[in-house]
């Protein structure tokens, strides 16, 4: 008896070794506790040792015995990996919206849809760090999407859109380090796709409204060309732009396969360098038939924030992954400023599109730049947020009466620091050629998409918390 009584001595100093002296008195208690449920004589008292013995005599008690330490070695390994983490977090945005979703038609019929959409696409990431020492800390930041809406089998109709569905890290996801130098990440980012989102989207409490994101200028304008049904282009096209629904865009999602480096705050100046091999899909390979061409993405950005004032610019140049596709180059510029609960913003973005194939950039309809601009109004009262914006893109180059217009107006009011409810209107107004799109019409996101000329009006109720 009193080898046992010795060895379950030596357990609880090894764990005591490993551990502080109130973690192995915790784990020691529990095991013992265990056994005596199942009616064994065991006590203890203390680390210091015990003052009854107890045996095992049985085969069920010897497998129990052999348990108790496989146990004990797993608790304390267990115990030990948690230690390492130094912080570990949960959070996540859901959101619905009922919608009344019009379009106008002089070349179709076409009726009012009453929807229930997520076309915020909710989402809940887990983020860590873990203190490396001398300032230096490891990071990483996984983000999973989904619609309140729909099942995820069902899914948004995304398939050639990359990563903007929903899924298991289908957000931002990355991970690197940081510390006195910035911060350095590897995975997928957003880059051009959201600047101008905190100018035109943000409440008086400083969090995102519960309006859709169909309503707001920086998907439905600055993100798109306003070249309705795919411009003859194919779906699946490589990283220069994304069809979405038959549609083409400049830029909606994550920038897949990037680095990313954040500069410090410095007096409330900051920077963004990224780059990516292919920012729309795997690296090009050499396939044996054609000369292998590799593409790339780089952004830029210079941001200033220091109290009432916010000042951005950003840059992205993008050549299609084996020259063949759409080359991009994007100019944007946010501003905001703030005074006595009005909040006024700009946002200019110039875009530049060439389709290239086989290596050659190929003129005609494909190849144009243009010119948008918005104007982003909020008033902010107690929990109340009003918002009104007015956009216009311009003409497509060398196309007439081939841009939009696009008006905004809604009211969200804050129940608490985490819900918003609101209420929402916006019309988007095509011109004769140009089809720009609520953000991603076609889809189960927001609804019909628009052809050349159409127009798409909105009415929402939406309702939108944060954990």
């Amino acid at each position: 008896m009193k080898r046992h009584n010795s060895v379950h001595i030596a357990i609880k100093a090894k764990i005591a070794l490993l551990y502080r002296r109130d973690f192995a008195e915790m784990l020691y208690s529990f095991f013992t506790n265990w056994i005596r449920s199942a009616g064994r004589d065991v006590s203890t008292s203390g680390l210091a040792g015990s003052n009854k013995n107890f045996g095992f005599t049985t085969l069920g008690e010897i497998l129990m015995k052999k348990s108790l330490l496989a146990l004990a070695v797993l608790g304390a390994f267990a115990a030990g990996t948690a230690q390492a983490q130094t912080n570990v977090s949960i959070g996540g945005i859901l959101q619905a919206n009922v919608k009344n979703y019009k379009v106008s038609s002089t070349t179709r019929v076409a009726n009012n849809e009453l929807r229930v959409d997520d076309d915020y696409n909710s989402r809940f990431w887990l983020t860590g760090t873990e203190d490396l020492g001398g300032g230096l800390s490891a990071l990483f930041y996984v983000e999973n999407r989904f619609n309140t809406d729909q099942r995820q089998s069902t899914g948004s109709g995304l398939s050639t859109n990359g990563a903007t569905g929903a899924g298991l890290a289908d957000g931002d996801t990355f991970v690197g380090l940081k510390g006195g130098f910035g911060q350095v990440t590897f995975g997928k980012h957003s880059w051009m796709s959201v600047q101008g989102l905190t100018t035109e989207f943000m409440t008086g409490t400083n969090g995102f409204s519960a309006m859709p994101t169909s309503m707001t200028a920086t998907y439905s304008i600055m993100n798109q060309t306003g070249l309705g049904n795919g411009g003859g282009v194919t779906a699946g096209q490589p990283q220069g732009g994304t069809l979405v629904g038959g549609f083409s865009y400049l830029d909606t999602t994550r920038r897949i396969n990037s680095i990313t480096y954040r500069s410090p705050v410095i007096a409330g100046f900051s920077g963004v360098v990224g780059f990516s091999p292919n920012s729309a899909g795997p690296e090009g390979t050499i396939n044996g038939t054609t000369n292998y061409d590799d593409g790339q993405e780089y952004y830029l950005q210079a941001g200033y924030n220091n109290g009432p004032l916010a000042l951005g610019l950003a840059y992205r140049n993008v050549e299609a992954e084996g020259r063949s596709g759409f080359d991009d180059q994007q100019l944007r510029f946010t501003g905001s400023y703030k005074f006595a609960g009005v909040k006024v913003g700009l946002i200019v973005d110039r875009a530049k599109r060439e389709l290239v194939a086989n290596g050659a950039v190929q003129a005609g309809a494909n190849t144009f730049h243009r010119t948008a601009w918005s104007i982003p109004v909020s008033y902010a009262f107690g929990n109340s947020t009003i918002l009104a914006n007015f956009t216009k893109a311009g003409d497509r180059s060398g196309v007439a009466d081939s841009g939009a217009k696009m008006y905004t107006i809604g009211y969200d009011y804050a129940l608490s620091k985490r819900t918003n409810v609101g209420v929402f209107y916006s019309r988007l107004d095509n011109d004769t050629n140009g089809a720009y799109q609520p953000f991603l019409a076609n889809t189960s996101f927001t609804g019909s998409g628009l052809q050349n000329g159409e127009t798409a009006s909105t009415f929402a109720l939406g309702v939108k918390h944060t954990f």
